[in-house]
């Protein structure tokens, strides 16, 4: 029993250390929305004044930043429930592959949001690109 609490204790305590290294730069890093905010300064919209937080490109990226985060989220949840779900099986062949299943669809899930996120990022630069010219 001390053996399953030690390795419990050991998983999140490396589960936190790793947190707190990829968050650190995420936070210092300027996110779409102030990109956006940077480049509508001074651009006259109509309905939206010279207020760049009204602008719809704001609302955009703020809702895209959610998004990404409540993904992360889930993201976070099934790999740590399928890390349980493999300490928890025991060796049972059934159970360990059940686990592998859940981490490799959450991890393909990752995947496929983080490319969404780097196209819908490279179209909005580039239609910011295109419209400042």
């Amino acid at each position: 029993m001390i053996n399953k609490i030690t390795i419990i204790l050991v998983f999140f305590g490396v589960l936190l250390i790793n947190l707190s290294y990829f968050t650190i730069p995420v936070f210092a890093a300027d996110t779409i929305t102030d990109q956006m905010i940077k480049n509508l300064k001074g651009v006259v919209l109509p309905g939206g004044g010279n207020n760049a937080d009204t602008k719809a490109q704001t609302v955009v990226g703020r809702v895209i930043n959610a998004f990404l985060g409540i993904f992360g989220i889930i993201f976070l949840i099934l790999m740590i429930y399928g890390g349980y779900k493999w300490l928890m099986a025991s060796g049972r062949e059934e159970e360990v592959q059940k686990a592998k299943d859940i981490i490799r669809q959450a991890i393909i899930g990752f995947i496929i949001v983080l490319s969404a996120y780097a196209i819908s990022y490279f179209v909005t630069l580039a239609l910011q690109q295109a419209t400042v010219r």
